[in-house]
C-alpha cells in the first residue's frame, strides 16, 4: 500500500506472525499491526488514535505501549498481544499543561501544485486575533530520516515561546520526509534543496491565503538539514523571507558523511552539477533577509567548516549577517547554554520582524 513500515516489534514463530508498527492509518500516526508470516488479512491491534511505539516481550505475548497525541502527554501502558490494556505502567505527567499556557497545535493539509497532500503543523500567537496581521516564524527540517508534523505530543518547545512572544508557527514536511514511503523520500535523489523549497513554498502560499499572516514579516528557523534549507531558501527565493536563523546548517555536501550524502547524491565526481545546485555557498550573493548563523564550534556531526565557509563566502559577496557560536562539542546546544539559545533566536526574530 502506500504507507510505511516503521519498525518490526515481534516475530512470533510458532504462530507464524509478525507484529509491526505502520502509517497505514495516516502518515501522523503510528500505530500496531499483526500479519501471518505467509501474508494475508492483517489485523490493528493499538486504537487510540495518535503516536505508538511498542517495546514487546520475548515470545510476542505483552508489550510495553509508549503513547502520545498532539493533545495527550506520554502514557505509558501495559497489553496483551491482543490489544487489551493490563495495566498502567506510567500515567500521563499534566505539569505542562497545568502550569503553562501551551498554545493549541493545529494539523491541516496542504495540496502541491502536483496534487500530492502536505501535512503542517500551525500554532496561533498567544491572544489571538483573527482580524489581525501576524508575523510568522516557519520551522523547517526537510531532509530525509525525519518527520515533524505527527499527532504527537509536543510539550514545552521554542515554538511555544515565540507564539506567546506574538508569532505565528508554521511547519510542514515537504517530499523526503519519513513516514511516506521510498518514493516519497527518493524525491531527493541527485539533488538536495529544490524539491523541499517548492512544497515549503506551496505551504507558505497556503498559510499566507489564510488572511491573518503578514507576508512582509516571514521568518524562516531550521538545525541541521533544517539549517541547511535555511540557507537555501534565503539564498534560492531571497524575496521570501525577512529574516532567518540556520543553525548547524551544512552549506557544502561534500563537507557531510558520505553514507548518509552518497546515498542520495551519488559521488562528487559522478555528480559535480547535483552538489553545486545543492551548496548554498554557490549563492550567497543572492542573500538579501538578515541572517544569524549559530553553530557549536566542536560540532561532531554537521562540522563547523560549514559556518565557517559559508561566513567566509558571505564575507566575499559583501553581505551583512550575524554569527552566534557556541563552545560545545555536540550536534545540539545543550544544558544551561540552550536558554541562551532561545532567548537569541527570540530576540533576533522580534527585532527583525517585530511582534
Amino acid at each position: 500500500g502506500g504507507w510505511e513500515v516503521s519498525a518490526v516489534a515481534c516475530v512470533d514463530e510458532p504462530e507464524r506472525s509478525v507484529y509491526y508498527l505502520s502509517t497505514e492509518a495516516g502518515p501522523l500516526e503510528r500505530q500496531l499491526y499483526a500479519v501471518p508470516l505467509e501474508g494475508g488479512r492483517r489485523r490493528r491491534i493499538s486504537s487510540e488514535e495518535g503516536t505508538h511505539s511498542v517495546l514487546m516481550a520475548p515470545g510476542c505475548r505483552y508489550y510495553l505501549d509508549v503513547f502520545s497525541s498532539l493533545t495527550t502527554p506520554t502514557r505509558r501502558t501495559v497489553h496483551a498481544s491482543s490489544g487489551r490494556e493490563l495495566a498502567v505502567f506510567t500515567e500521563s505527567d499534566q505539569t505542562a499543561l497545568r502550569e503553562y499556557d501551551l498554545r493549541p497545535v493545529e494539523i491541516m493539509q496542504v495540496k502541491a501544485p502536483d496534487g500530492a497532500a502536505l501535512y503542517a503543523r500551525l500554532i496561533r500567537p498567544a491572544g489571538f486575533q483573527p482580524d489581525r496581521k501576524y508575523p510568522a516564524v516557519v520551522f523547517v527540517y526537510g531532509g530525509p530520516h525525519s518527520q515533524n508534523v505527527r499527532n504527537s505530543w509536543q510539550g514545552l518547545s521554542l515554538e511555544q515561546v515565540l507564539a506567546h512572544r506574538g508569532f505565528v508557527i508554521w511547519q510542514l514536511d515537504n517530499r523526503g520526509s519519513s513516514g511516506r514511503g521510498h518514493l516519497w523520500e527518493a524525491a531527493l535523489y541527485r539533488r538536495f534543496g529544490e524539491r523541499e523549497l517548492q512544497d515549503q513554498q506551496a505551504g507558505i502560499k497556503h498559510l499566507l491565503s489564510l488572511g491573518f499572516v503578514d507576508e512582509k514579516r516571514l521568518g524562516i528557523y531550521g538545525w541541521s538539514y533544517g539549517g541547511f534549507m535555511t540557507l537555501y531558501a534565503l539564498t534560492q527565493a531571497p524575496d521570501l523571507f525577512r529574516a532567518g536563523v540556520a543553525g548547524a546548517p551544512v552549506a557544502d555536501w561534500r563537507n557531510y558523511d558520505t553514507i548518509y550524502t552518497e546515498r542520495y547524491l551519488g559521488l562528487p565526481a559522478e555528480n559535480p552539477e547535483g552538489y553545486r545546485l545543492s551548496s548554498p555557498l554557490n549563492f550567497a550573493a543572492n542573500l538579501k533577509a538578515a541572517l544569524l548563523l549559530v553553530h557549536n564550534l566542536e560540532d561532531d556531526n554537521v562540522l563547523f567548516q560549514n559556518t565557517l565557509q559559508m561566513a567566509d563566502a558571505l564575507q566575499r559577496a559583501g553581505k551583512s549577517f550575524e554569527m552566534m557560536i557556541y563552545p560545545q562539542k555536540t550536534h545540539g546546544v545543550t544544558g544551561a547554554a540552550r536558554r541562551h539559545l532561545w532567548e537569541t533566536i527570540a530576540a533576533f526574530f522580534e527585532s527583525r520582524l517585530g511582534r
